[in-house]
Protein backbone atom coordinates (compact mmCIF):
# COMPACT_ATOMS: atom_id res chain seq x y z
CA UNK A 1 0.00 0.00 0.00
CA UNK A 2 1.17 3.66 -1.51
CA UNK A 3 0.74 6.40 1.30
CA UNK A 4 1.57 9.73 0.29
CA UNK A 5 2.09 12.52 3.22
CA UNK A 6 1.67 15.66 1.98
CA UNK A 7 3.61 17.61 4.01
CA UNK A 8 2.02 21.43 5.14
CA UNK A 9 4.72 22.39 7.14
CA UNK A 10 7.83 21.18 9.38
CA UNK A 11 8.31 22.04 12.75
CA UNK A 12 10.64 25.19 13.48
CA UNK A 13 13.72 23.81 13.11
CA UNK A 14 15.08 23.88 16.84
CA UNK A 15 12.67 20.96 17.33
CA UNK A 16 13.61 18.70 14.58
CA UNK A 17 16.63 17.49 16.10
CA UNK A 18 14.44 16.20 19.22
CA UNK A 19 10.93 15.50 16.97
CA UNK A 20 11.73 15.21 14.10
CA UNK A 21 9.42 16.52 11.00
CA UNK A 22 5.73 15.76 11.19
CA UNK A 23 5.80 13.47 8.27
CA UNK A 24 8.14 11.18 10.28
CA UNK A 25 5.90 11.55 13.50
CA UNK A 26 3.12 10.26 11.12
CA UNK A 27 5.05 7.25 10.08
CA UNK A 28 5.63 6.36 13.36
CA UNK A 29 2.05 6.63 15.23
CA UNK A 30 0.49 5.15 11.82
CA UNK A 31 3.02 2.50 10.56
CA UNK A 32 2.68 0.66 13.73
CA UNK A 33 -1.04 -0.07 13.00
CA UNK A 34 -0.48 -0.15 9.57
CA UNK A 35 2.78 -1.85 8.64
CA UNK A 36 2.26 -3.25 5.16
CA UNK A 37 2.06 0.65 4.16
CA UNK A 38 4.97 2.52 2.01
CA UNK A 39 5.34 6.06 2.91
CA UNK A 40 6.62 8.63 0.31
CA UNK A 41 6.77 12.28 1.43
CA UNK A 42 5.71 15.74 -0.59
CA UNK A 43 6.75 18.86 0.90
CA UNK A 44 3.95 20.63 -0.55
CA UNK A 45 4.61 24.02 1.64
CA UNK A 46 7.94 24.00 1.00
CA UNK A 47 7.19 23.91 -2.96
CA UNK A 48 7.32 20.14 -3.77
CA UNK A 49 5.04 19.14 -6.62
CA UNK A 50 1.94 16.97 -6.18
CA UNK A 51 0.95 14.59 -8.50
CA UNK A 52 -0.05 15.02 -11.40
CA UNK A 53 -2.56 11.62 -11.51
CA UNK A 54 -3.73 11.86 -7.64
CA UNK A 55 -3.79 7.45 -8.41
CA UNK A 56 0.06 7.61 -8.21
CA UNK A 57 -0.52 6.59 -4.99
CA UNK A 58 -3.49 4.27 -2.55
CA UNK A 59 -4.03 6.97 -0.44
CA UNK A 60 -2.73 10.78 1.19
CA UNK A 61 -2.57 12.03 4.53
CA UNK A 62 -2.14 15.79 5.40
CA UNK A 63 -0.27 16.71 8.14
CA UNK A 64 -1.19 20.01 10.46
CA UNK A 65 0.73 23.46 9.79
CA UNK A 66 0.89 26.64 11.30
CA UNK A 67 -1.30 28.30 8.13
CA UNK A 68 -4.26 28.50 7.97
CA UNK A 69 -6.18 27.83 5.23
CA UNK A 70 -7.61 31.09 4.09
CA UNK A 71 -4.01 32.64 4.02
CA UNK A 72 -2.79 33.43 0.99
CA UNK A 73 0.07 31.64 0.13
CA UNK A 74 0.86 30.16 -3.03
CA UNK A 75 0.63 26.31 -2.74
CA UNK A 76 -2.80 26.16 -0.41
CA UNK A 77 -5.28 26.64 -4.16
CA UNK A 78 -3.23 23.82 -5.96
CA UNK A 79 -3.27 21.36 -2.45
CA UNK A 80 -7.35 22.32 -2.64
CA UNK A 81 -7.62 21.76 -6.38
CA UNK A 82 -5.52 18.56 -6.16
CA UNK A 83 -7.63 17.20 -3.01
CA UNK A 84 -10.66 17.44 -5.20
CA UNK A 85 -9.17 16.05 -8.08
CA UNK A 86 -8.32 13.08 -5.39
CA UNK A 87 -12.05 13.07 -4.01
CA UNK A 88 -13.68 12.76 -7.99
CA UNK A 89 -10.82 9.43 -8.64
CA UNK A 90 -12.00 8.40 -5.29
CA UNK A 91 -8.57 8.02 -3.72
CA UNK A 92 -9.08 7.91 -0.26
CA UNK A 93 -7.82 10.79 1.86
CA UNK A 94 -7.17 11.25 5.72
CA UNK A 95 -5.97 14.31 7.57
CA UNK A 96 -5.23 16.39 10.84
CA UNK A 97 -5.37 20.32 12.40
CA UNK A 98 -4.56 21.61 8.95
CA UNK A 99 -5.12 18.55 6.87
CA UNK A 100 -8.80 18.52 8.59
CA UNK A 101 -9.59 22.28 7.40
CA UNK A 102 -8.12 22.68 4.21
CA UNK A 103 -10.19 19.23 3.19
CA UNK A 104 -13.30 20.78 4.81
CA UNK A 105 -12.45 23.99 2.92
CA UNK A 106 -11.71 22.22 -0.46
CA UNK A 107 -15.03 20.43 -0.27
CA UNK A 108 -16.97 23.28 0.57
CA UNK A 109 -16.87 24.33 4.12
CA UNK A 110 -15.78 27.48 5.90
CA UNK A 111 -12.72 27.58 8.21
CA UNK A 112 -12.07 30.51 10.62
CA UNK A 113 -10.16 31.39 14.28
CA UNK A 114 -11.92 30.17 17.01
CA UNK A 115 -13.93 32.94 19.00
CA UNK A 116 -13.10 30.68 21.89
CA UNK A 117 -8.93 31.35 21.26
CA UNK A 118 -6.74 28.33 22.09
CA UNK A 119 -7.31 24.79 22.27
CA UNK A 120 -4.17 23.11 23.47
CA UNK A 121 -2.89 19.99 25.51
CA UNK A 122 -5.37 17.13 26.05
CA UNK A 123 -8.91 17.38 25.26
CA UNK A 124 -11.23 14.15 25.13
CA UNK A 125 -13.66 13.81 22.82
CA UNK A 126 -17.34 11.93 22.17
CA UNK A 127 -17.93 9.81 19.80
CA UNK A 128 -21.06 9.59 17.38
CA UNK A 129 -22.12 5.73 16.40
CA UNK A 130 -19.54 6.65 12.92
CA UNK A 131 -16.83 7.56 15.33
CA UNK A 132 -17.55 4.74 17.71
CA UNK A 133 -17.43 2.72 14.48
CA UNK A 134 -14.25 3.76 13.49
CA UNK A 135 -12.35 4.24 17.14
CA UNK A 136 -14.26 1.85 19.35
CA UNK A 137 -16.50 2.75 21.84
CA UNK A 138 -16.00 5.22 24.93
CA UNK A 139 -14.76 8.65 24.96
CA UNK A 140 -11.24 9.60 23.08
CA UNK A 141 -8.46 11.79 24.45
CA UNK A 142 -5.81 13.56 22.21
CA UNK A 143 -3.69 16.31 22.28
CA UNK A 144 -4.60 19.70 20.21
CA UNK A 145 -3.10 22.51 19.20
CA UNK A 146 -4.98 24.79 17.37
CA UNK A 147 -6.85 28.16 17.17
CA UNK A 148 -8.45 27.78 13.86
CA UNK A 149 -11.83 25.67 13.62
CA UNK A 150 -14.17 23.88 11.17
CA UNK A 151 -17.23 26.79 11.49
CA UNK A 152 -19.07 24.88 8.62
CA UNK A 153 -19.33 21.40 7.49
CA UNK A 154 -19.27 20.43 4.00
CA UNK A 155 -22.14 19.16 2.76
CA UNK A 156 -21.88 15.04 3.01
CA UNK A 157 -19.21 15.31 5.97
CA UNK A 158 -20.67 13.05 8.98
CA UNK A 159 -19.91 14.48 12.32
CA UNK A 160 -17.68 11.45 13.87
CA UNK A 161 -16.19 13.53 16.89
CA UNK A 162 -16.79 16.39 18.79
CA UNK A 163 -16.05 18.19 22.32
CA UNK A 164 -16.99 21.68 23.24
CA UNK A 165 -13.78 23.16 22.35
CA UNK A 166 -14.16 21.78 19.04
CA UNK A 167 -17.76 21.07 17.70
CA UNK A 168 -16.44 20.04 14.44
CA UNK A 169 -14.21 18.08 15.59
CA UNK A 170 -13.50 15.22 12.99
CA UNK A 171 -15.31 14.23 9.97
CA UNK A 172 -15.77 11.02 7.57
CA UNK A 173 -17.01 11.31 3.78
CA UNK A 174 -18.03 8.99 1.46
CA UNK A 175 -15.85 9.31 -1.46
CA UNK A 176 -13.78 8.68 0.80
CA UNK A 177 -12.35 10.55 3.09
CA UNK A 178 -11.40 10.78 7.11
CA UNK A 179 -9.92 13.70 9.38
CA UNK A 180 -9.75 14.90 12.59
CA UNK A 181 -9.14 18.20 14.43
CA UNK A 182 -6.17 16.77 17.00
CA UNK A 183 -3.06 15.59 16.77
CA UNK A 184 -2.77 11.51 17.25
CA UNK A 185 0.75 11.93 15.93
CA UNK A 186 1.75 14.46 18.34
CA UNK A 187 3.98 12.93 21.44
CA UNK A 188 3.51 14.58 24.58
CA UNK A 189 7.29 15.61 25.16
CA UNK A 190 6.75 17.94 21.41
CA UNK A 191 3.90 19.64 23.00
CA UNK A 192 5.80 20.02 25.65
CA UNK A 193 8.82 21.84 24.30
CA UNK A 194 6.14 23.94 22.17
CA UNK A 195 3.84 25.16 25.03
CA UNK A 196 7.20 25.86 26.85
CA UNK A 197 8.90 28.25 24.00
CA UNK A 198 5.22 29.96 23.20
CA UNK A 199 3.61 30.57 27.19
CA UNK A 200 3.64 33.96 27.72
CA UNK A 201 4.19 34.66 24.01
CA UNK A 202 1.77 33.11 21.66
CA UNK A 203 -0.27 31.55 24.19
CA UNK A 204 -1.07 33.05 28.01
CA UNK A 205 0.85 31.63 31.12
CA UNK A 206 -2.40 30.36 32.52
CA UNK A 207 -3.62 28.49 29.87
CA UNK A 208 -0.39 26.87 28.43
CA UNK A 209 0.74 25.69 31.67
CA UNK A 210 -3.25 24.35 32.11
CA UNK A 211 -2.07 22.45 28.92
CA UNK A 212 1.10 21.29 30.61
CA UNK A 213 -0.39 19.60 33.57
CA UNK A 214 -2.64 17.75 31.62
CA UNK A 215 0.14 15.75 29.85
CA UNK A 216 0.89 13.18 31.99
CA UNK A 217 -2.85 11.83 31.70
CA UNK A 218 -3.60 8.85 29.33
CA UNK A 219 -4.23 9.49 25.81
CA UNK A 220 -5.55 6.95 22.76
CA UNK A 221 -3.46 7.48 19.92
CA UNK A 222 -3.04 3.62 19.25
CA UNK A 223 -7.20 3.56 19.18
CA UNK A 224 -7.37 6.34 16.44
CA UNK A 225 -4.37 4.96 14.77
CA UNK A 226 -6.20 1.23 14.10
CA UNK A 227 -8.90 3.73 12.92
CA UNK A 228 -7.01 5.35 10.40
CA UNK A 229 -5.18 2.12 9.48
CA UNK A 230 -8.82 0.21 8.95
CA UNK A 231 -9.92 3.26 7.09
CA UNK A 232 -7.17 2.92 4.42
CA UNK A 233 -7.28 -0.57 4.43
CA UNK A 234 -10.92 -0.65 3.63
CA UNK A 235 -10.87 1.58 1.08
CA UNK A 236 -7.14 1.87 -0.74
CA UNK A 237 -7.12 1.62 -4.23
CA UNK A 238 -4.40 -1.38 -3.67
CA UNK A 239 -7.42 -3.32 -2.41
Amino acid sequence: MKICILEADRPAEAFQPAHGTYAGMFERWLGAALPEARFSRIFVAGGEALPEDPTAFDGYLITGARAGVYEDHAWIAPLMDFLRAARAARVPLTGVCFGHQIMAQAFGGEVRKSKGGWVIGRQEHALTDDGAALFGAGPLAALSFHQDQVVTPPAGARRVLSNAASPNGGFRYDFPALSVQFHPEFAPAYIRDLLVAAAGIRVPQDLAQTALDSLAAPLDGERVAKGFADFLRAHSLAG
